[in-house]
């Protein structure tokens, strides 16, 4: 599950995932993915199959920007691969 929580005084966009693979759990908490007040971020993949991360950062209005991450697929997570700057919002 992606979601965004708290971290050291601002939003971080973190995974949790169900222990024994049910909505029930139980669930772990992984390390965060990205920090630097981010958050409510979605996972989707472009037309030729790679893994991407859009979030919005810092997550104070007016400066919030949408920012994009290319992902790997772990198996049994994700993990950042890096930022796309090129692809972030005005």
């Amino acid at each position: 599950m992606l979601w965004s929580s708290y971290e050291s005084g601002s939003y971080v966009q973190t995974i949790a995932r169900s222990i024994t693979g049910k909505l029930e759990g139980p669930w772990e908490q992984l390390p965060p993915l990205v920090k630097g007040d981010s958050g409510h971020g979605m996972l989707f993949r472009t037309f030729e199959g790679t893994w991407m991360l859009i979030l919005h950062q810092p997550f104070k209005m007016p400066e919030s920007r949408c920012k994009l991450y290319e992902m790997e697929d772990t198996g049994d997570s994700f993990k950042v691969v890096r930022e796309r700057e090129d692809l972030h919002g005005p």
